[in-house]
């Protein structure tokens, strides 16, 4: 009898979705990590800033008022554990008058191409 095929974490892409404020919550950090523990395992990672999550690689931030760790310093990390690709929304860089001298890293995307992205992506985790 032969044995199923087991599909490596490489063979499978994630796109982890990025759609919440870097602050108020704990979703842009669990989705950080997640991203970092995706990337580690050696898994397909992309990631799309869009809607609120682009506030997440505004720079400067100064987040120590309120103890939390810088979520544009962590997401300029991203890189480092393989995660293949960092996109951006234009139109919500544009809805939020921010500029790509805003942000600290990603690619700026138009709508066709982040609807794109997303057909095509195996699996998606939202944050």
């Amino acid at each position: 009898m032969d044995k199923p095929a087991i599909e490596k974490p490489e063979d499978r892409a994630i796109l982890l979705v990025f759609r919440h404020a870097p602050y108020g919550n704990a979703l842009a950090r669990e989705g950080l990590e997640a991203a970092l523990a995706c990337g580690a395992m050696g898994a397909t990672t992309n990631v799309l800033y869009i809607n609120e999550g682009v506030w997440q690689l505004v720079e400067p931030q100064d987040s120590h008022a309120i103890d939390c760790k810088n979520q544009a310093a962590m997401a300029s990390a991203l890189p480092l554990y393989g995660v293949e690709a960092i996109w951006i929304d234009e139109d919500s860089l544009k809805q939020r008058n921010l500029t790509s001298t805003d942000i600290n890293a990603g690619k700026i995307i138009d709508r066709t191409q982040v609807q794109a992205l997303l057909a095509t992506s195996q699996a998606i985790l939202s944050f």
